[in-house]
């Protein structure tokens, strides 16, 4: 592998590597931006953003790229000044932070793009600077002179433990000091264990080792240790042996000792004999212990490119359509007249789809991620876009654990996005608003997903103000759409905020505009053979429901044929099929449709939506072939059904992006390549009576 080749994987696991730590940093600055609401931070949460750009910058710094280097060294700054109490807490700060992040994330992304732009950081810095500018006046009066802590403990602290020190006593916290004597072979667990007692109570400030250990085996450790709890009360959570509690103050007193205090009077007065049986109890380390010990990562996991298993999945692919044409072979060999070499390839055949079943099945598996991943993004942009526009906005979140194939939540990430900054934009009503309409201040958006069928749905609700269906119908007389609002019911009105330039919004804002850009929504999600649908409750708010497919690599099809071409179906969007005479179709509003079971069933003819001419006239009857996503459903009219088949759907590239009903192209294994259906476009097609 030459050294291009080394630094371009390099890049890609750098790129891995900080987009995991950007979504964490973002997820920590949400909880950071409730502090600054709230009044209490804890300094674990301030820690982990100050760790998570800390580690940014040193990757940054080890790839050469200067831009995210400075802007991470600038960000640490600020977050080491926040955390020495330097800075305080406020919108101010978290909005700072918010938008550092965002520009480190646009850094990233240009540093894996090829020719990629920079960004201007001097606004950012500059911003960072003036938060750091303004930090609180030191106090001449230091509280800790009261406490009265040793001389030795005080000069072993940090800044930062000095500074949670200070902290604790204005909250008025007890000050405690706990001294604990743990075994050699095990003290790192055993005070991990203590210490994670300890933070149920409080904060521990800092952990520093103590001589005058009278134990040969052991070894002390001073904690230092805030918290609401006295001594006494604080005894029975930590309550172990060798261990005592001293509290800090201006009369300082030993309280509450452990255990391990009350025994240690009577040992020493009982001699030698008792003091040694004392010291029996830590044991010393076994020898075979130390095989325990392993360089094995602890870590189940690895990190695999995308590309890689996209790759996997075609050579899949291939191989299903080389089991078709084995399976063909024996047939024609059963044909004519070889019994048992036909017999015995078709047996060989069985074998061979069972097989690549189970590798496909597992192919599959490895693609698919839960829907929490894009979840987790919407909510640093959904606090973010709710602080600029002066709203409150509660997020909630149902079905995190539902899962989509990586690409599918990819490609819908944007379009997720700019639903709910609509929803805040132009759904959720000010606060003032929402009080004069009786409603709670705080609006709420719940995002929500679950698996219905092959197919994954995602709901994004919002509880504003509703859709104003009057002034959409206004707008679309303006434009010509319609002549008069009594035209088109309330239902179908709705359908034009999916029209290309369509805005009830007589500005248009940076944000977003219910209608500017939402035919980009539709028209990706088409893309993906999803469909989006639009739920109006005036007053109440609106609900966008996104039904996607749960993948779009390896399919089962439904192989049809019209007009003398061969078209494949998704199995997952077909019902039915079934024989329908000519006299049996109705035609209603210069549509056709047919009565199936009690239901009116709309019906399409494929050569007609296509424009394909038939050289042979109209047969008795036809198969109609009855589709659905979501809860809409349609019967397409074909000649004939071929049968069912796994295909592996290619791109058929930009030239043919604007022909709508058409996903892709897939190959039958017979040197024949044909066109899948996009279910979701033709339905829509159909709906809008363009077919």
């Amino acid at each position: 592998m030459s050294v291009e080749d080394n630094i371009g994987k390099a890049l890609k696991d750098f790129l891995a590597e900080a987009e995991e730590i950007l979504d964490q940093l973002s997820l920590d600055l949400v909880s950071l931006s409730d502090c600054a609401d709230g009044g209490e931070c804890s300094p674990d949460l301030v820690n982990s953003v100050f760790r998570g750009a800390h580690s940014l910058k040193g990757l940054a710094g080890m790839f050469g790229l200067a831009d995210i280097a400075e802007l991470g060294h600038h960000l640490e700054n600020l977050l080491d000044a926040l955390r020495l109490g330097k800075v305080e807490l406020d919108q101010a700060v978290v909005s700072t932070l918010f938008e550092s992040t965002e520009l480190l994330a646009q850094l990233v992304r240009s540093a894996g793009e090829t020719g990629g732009e920079g960004a201007d950081l001097s606004g950012a810095m500059q911003r960072i600077n003036d938060c750091l500018t303004r930090g609180p006046k030191a106090s001449q009066d230091s509280p800790l002179a009261r406490l009265n802590i040793p001389e030795r403990v005080l000069s072993s602290m940090t800044e930062y433990e000095e500074h949670r020190l200070l902290e604790n006593v204005k909250k008025g916290r007890h000050i405690h000091s706990i001294r604990v004597s743990l075994l050699l072979a095990s003290f790192d667990s055993d005070l991990m264990e203590l210490t994670d007692a300890l933070k149920q109570a409080g904060e521990v400030i800092s952990t520093l080792p103590s001589a005058s250990s009278g134990l040969d085996a052991g070894i002390d450790f001073e904690i230092l240790f805030g918290s609401e709890l006295s001594a006494g009360a604080l005894t029975p959570i930590i309550d172990r042996e060798h261990l005592s509690i001293t509290t800090f103050g201006e009369q300082a007193r030993e309280e509450a000792p452990g255990r391990g205090a009350q025994a240690a009077a009577p040992a020493a007065e009982a001699g030698g004999a008792e003091a040694g049986g004392a010291e029996g109890e830590f044991l010393a380390p076994v020898a075979g212990d130390a095989g325990a010990i392993s360089a094995k990562s602890m870590s189940r996991t690895v990190r695999v490119d995308i590309g890689k298993l996209d790759l996997l999945m075609n050579i899949v692919g291939e191989l299903v359509l080389s089991h078709s044409m084995i399976a063909d072979v024996a047939a024609r060999m059963r044909r004519d007249g070889l019994i048992v070499p036909s017999q015995e390839l078709s047996k060989a055949a069985k074998g061979l789809e069972k097989k690549l079943s189970e590798l496909q099945k597992g192919v599959m598996e490895i693609r698919m991620i839960p829907v929490g991943q894009l979840f987790d993004k919407m909510t640093r942009i959904i606090r973010k876009i709710a602080r600029e526009q002066g709203k409150k906005v509660e997020l909630k979140l149902y079905g995190v654990d539902t899962e989509l194939d990586k690409l599918i939540i990819e490609d819908i990430s944007d379009p997720v996005m700019h639903i709910v900054r609509n929803c805040i934009d132009h759904g959720i009503e000010t606060p003032e608003a929402r009080l004069a309409a009786g409603k709670d201040e705080k609006g709420t958006i719940t995002l929500s997903s679950y698996q219905k069928g092959n197919h994954v749905v995602i709901q994004v609700d919002d509880d504003g103000g509703g859709i104003d269906v009057a002034r959409v119908k206004q707008k679309a007389v303006k434009l010509g759409i319609i002549s008069s609002p009594d035209e088109v019911s309330d239902r179908d009105a709705l359908d034009f905020i999916f029209r290309p330039g369509f805005s009830t919004t007589e500005t248009v804002s940076e944000i977003s505009g219910r209608g500017v850009g939402m035919d980009v929504v539709r028209t990706n999600i088409a893309a993906l053979s999803g469909m989006i649908d639009l739920e109006n409750f005036p007053g109440q708010g609106a609900r966008f429901v996104i039904t996607l497919p749960i993948t779009l690599a390896i399919i089962k099809a439904l192989i049809i044929s019209t007009a003398g071409r061969t078209y494949a179906l998704p199995i997952t969007s077909v019902l039915e099929s079934i024989i329908v005479e000519q006299k049996e179709i109705k035609t209603v509003e210069r549509k056709e449709v047919i009565q199936l079971r009690e239901t009116t069933l709309p019906l399409l003819r494929l050569s007609e939506l296509f424009e394909l001419k038939s050289a042979q006239a109209a047969p008795e009857s036809c198969y109609v072939v009855v589709v659905g996503v979501a809860e809409k459903r349609l019967g397409l009219v074909v000649d004939d059904l071929l049968g069912q088949q796994d295909i592996v759907i290619k791109s058929i590239g930009d030239t043919f992006a604007g022909f709508r009903g058409i996903s892709g192209a897939a190959d039958l294994g017979d040197q024949r390549t044909i066109l899948v259906l996009d279910v979701g476009s033709v339905i829509a097609e159909a709906t809008r009576g363009s077919a």
